[in-house]
């Protein structure tokens, strides 16, 4: 487990934890539990509220995305 988070939260060498990265995994994350707590709070929860809160986790997921590939050239690189 712990040598999957350090692949997830590091850049190309394996050795830099990458800011992108950190803050989006912590983002996605704090959006599974906020939309969790709105689902255990909410009395009537339809297929459109769930529909919703799947397209913002795909969006907070892009966000990542982007921000990992805009600073791909800034990486160090593998030793």
């Amino acid at each position: 487990m712990k040598k999957f988070l350090a692949d997830v939260l590091t850049g190309k060498d394996n050795l830099t934890y990458d800011a992108a990265r950190v803050v989006g995994v912590i983002g996605a994350f704090a959006y599974v539990a906020f939309w969790a707590v709105q689902v255990w709070r909410s009395a009537a929860f339809t297929s459109a509220d769930a529909r919703s809160y799947g397209e913002g986790l795909g969006l907070v997921l892009m966000a990542m995305a982007g921000a990992v590939k805009l600073k791909a050239s800034e990486e160090p690189a593998p030793r």
